[in-house]
């Protein structure tokens, strides 16, 4: 006799319409072994009819997991993290792999309870692109769970990045080869294992003779918008600004939008990342290209890696650190140019 169809039907009701065991169904709905390929399919169509959707967490809790990872972005409002999560997808998807997503925030206050959020979710691997915990705490993470770090490098632990102080090095040269000599760089906090393009413009600037001149702000456009004004507004402007990352470069924009002056004639910018936003025609912004898609594919490959490939193949979560290291490269547009 069948069952009625109730609300939110129960793994119960499946094994009673399929006339298997609820340790069957339980099986099946894992890609567990244990189970014909005729019962499955049994099970699968029963659960079909029914509308049952399985518990996923649960799941991973009674077969031991193998098939998720978590994800953990830095921010939303940055294209660059978009990018990086398609690549991600690209891989997992093509392994069957379930994502499980946790956001932090541009401040890096909500960076631990995210990857809480994600530990509770029993996933076997976190990819984490843009974390802002310290080396020693990311470290303790990765003692608990698989850990690949991604847009930096942590020692001792997985990481996928690019070389950002060669990248800042490339972005200041340019500049210093049109001709600026009053070069400002809007910097990022300096948080542990991101100072790489601080230490990049540091570096050019002292192999000219020049003095170097840093404003730190945050990860927003308004923010960059703000420094920029005040940076305008000195007695001795800069006639170029490099901005961390493409987000403070187009806060740089937006300043000069709104006193009626154009970037590449009244004021060079170069921003860093090569985000979609910085590639519009309309906005042409001189960058140093990150490819966020690629860093994003190689992160998963290593992380189901670490999931898949065991110990013995010097690969499984006790083996060490794996790096990948992907050069960045400058990428001109219509932003810079000699100082008026």
């Amino acid at each position: 006799m069948t069952p009625k169809k109730s609300p939110r039907p129960t793994m119960e009701d499946v094994a009673h319409l399929a006339g298997v065991s609820r340790a069957l169904v339980s099986i099946a709905y894992r890609g567990a072994t244990g189970v014909s390929d005729e019962t499955r399919a049994l099970i699968l169509a029963a659960g079909e009819e029914l509308g049952y959707t399985p518990n996923r967490v649960a799941a991973r809790l009674a077969g031991g997991g193998g098939d998720t990872v978590g994800v953990f972005l830095q921010d939303l409002h940055n294209d660059l993290f978009a990018e990086f999560y398609d690549g991600i997808r690209a891989v997992t998807e093509a392994a069957g792999k379930e994502l499980v997503l946790a956001v932090g925030g541009a401040d890096g206050g909500h960076d631990l309870a995210a990857l809480q959020t994600l530990r509770r979710s029993r996933v076997d691997v976190i990819i984490a692109g843009g974390l802002r915990l310290s080396d020693e705490r990311a470290r303790r993470i990765a003692a608990r769970v698989p850990l690949v770090c991604v847009f930096r490098a942590v020692p001792d632990v997985d990481s996928v990045f690019s070389d950002d102080r060669l990248g800042a090095e490339q972005a200041a040269r340019h500049l210093l080869e049109l001709g600026h000599r009053r070069i400002a760089f809007i910097a990022n906090p300096p948080d542990e294992g991101y100072l790489g393009r601080r230490e990049g413009y540091l570096a050019e600037m002292e192999r000219a003779g020049l003095a170097a001149r840093i404003v730190e702000g945050e990860y927003s456009r308004a923010t960059s918008a703000v420094i920029a004004a005040r940076l305008l507004d000195d007695p001795e402007p800069p006639t170029a600004v490099f901005a961390h990352n493409d987000q403070a470069a187009l806060g740089v924009l937006d300043t000069l939008a709104a006193r009626g002056l154009r970037a590449g004639r009244d004021l060079s910018v170069i921003g860093y990342d090569n985000s979609s936003a910085s590639r519009f025609p309309g906005t042409a912004l001189s960058t140093v290209a990150v490819d966020g898609e690629a860093l994003g594919r190689s992160a998963a490959e290593l992380a189901l890696r670490r999931i898949d490939g065991g110990v013995a193949e010097g690969v499984g979560p006790a083996a060490a650190a794996m790096w990948l290291d992907s050069p960045p490269a400058l990428v001109v547009r219509a932003t810079t140019g000699p100082p008026a």
